[in-house]
């Protein structure tokens, strides 16, 4: 599988980044299975974060059991999130240097490992100095308790101070942005403070990341089912709560609809999966982003690996987008 290199990170990250949230509805064999499978079909990126446990378990938990049992910390890329609220108080301000240190603590703790690869702001909070949060972040750096450091749903120009600061100081800057980017636009935020590339409201910090480079993870490669074909609108649309109820009201929109529909043609045509076509439109648009797919079984993980090697056409992507 394709990879690239983020700066201060040892290991290449693949293109494809194992979302690994879902592996806390398996019990422990099971998702062991099916990281043992990311890993042999060539995904070397592992997404967690310190919010991703029920009870007492967690998917930091998960994968630092499968790395000390497996042996392959080496060639693993773990990337780890944090400093986002969390029970028993959901309205309680996280976003602040002594929760960096805090979480990325008890991740280790967790995983019984001791250095993470990656470690984001799972959140921002444009109350606290982007000073402080870099000089936190880089504080970690110091102790060998992490590589690098990232942000997931910062707006660009929080972003671009961040790197300002660490410039101006000689300090580590942000290596990437977690953002939610799609095939199809996110029209109303999924949850509060979060950041879409999509759309027209997603142009500003889209541009910003054209101009600058900053890589992208991109999350929610499948518009939380939108781009499944194991789920069909009106699954969306019966939906009184939950899951699909909340996906359904942040993409529900027609353009949306059609261009699903479009896409789904092109899957037929080319005789693969619709999550295919939205995971290779996605890898081969103009940000070039990581997917962070959530596989949840081995043969789901193997097929987001293959759509890894599909190759849209200029003529196919057009078309998805609706020219004639």
């Amino acid at each position: 599988m394709k990879t690239r290199r983020l700066p201060g990170v040892g290991p290449d990250l693949s293109i494809i980044v194992q979302g690994a949230m879902g592996l806390l509805n398996l019990d422990d064999d099971s998702a062991l299975a099916c990281l043992d499978a990311a890993h042999d079909v060539g995904i070397r990126a592992f997404d967690t974060a310190h919010i991703y446990a029920w009870g007492d378990r967690s998917v930091d938990a998960l994968l630092g059991r499968w790395i000390r049992d497996r042996g392959n910390r080496a060639d693993v890329v773990l990337m780890a999130k944090g400093a986002h609220p969390e029970p028993p108080d959901w309205e309680a301000a996280r976003v602040r240097p002594e929760c960096v240190h805090e979480d990325v603590v008890d991740s280790l703790d967790r995983m019984q490992l001791d250095r993470l690869d990656v470690w984001s702001f799972h959140r921002d909070d444009a109350s606290v100095p982007v000073s402080e949060l870099v000089d936190a972040a880089n504080a970690e750096i110091t102790a060998g308790r992490i590589d690098a450091w990232a942000v997931s749903n910062w707006a660009s120009a929080r972003i671009q101070a961040a790197i300002d600061h660490a410039a101006a100081n000689g300090l580590h800057g942000p290596v990437a942005n977690s953002a939610h980017y799609s095939l199809v636009d996110q029209l109303v935020p999924q949850w509060d403070d979060v950041v879409t590339l999509t759309g027209e409201i997603g142009a500003t910090d889209r541009e910003w990341h054209l101009a600058t480079g900053l890589p992208v993870i991109a999350w929610s490669a499948l518009a939380g089912g939108i781009l499944s074909a194991n789920l069909r609108r009106v699954d969306f649309e019966s939906a009184t709560d939950g899951h699909l109820a909340e996906v359904f009201r942040s993409y529900d929109g027609e353009e949306n609809w059609a261009r699903r529909e479009r896409a789904a043609e092109v899957a037929a045509e080319r005789d693969v999966a619709l999550s295919d076509v939205a995971i290779a439109w996605l890898l081969g648009s103009d940000l070039a982003p990581h997917a962070i797919v959530g596989g949840a079984s081995p043969a789901e993980i193997r097929q987001n690996a293959e759509a890894a090697n599909l190759h849209l056409s200029g003529e196919e992507s057009a078309y998805i987008f609706g020219a004639p």
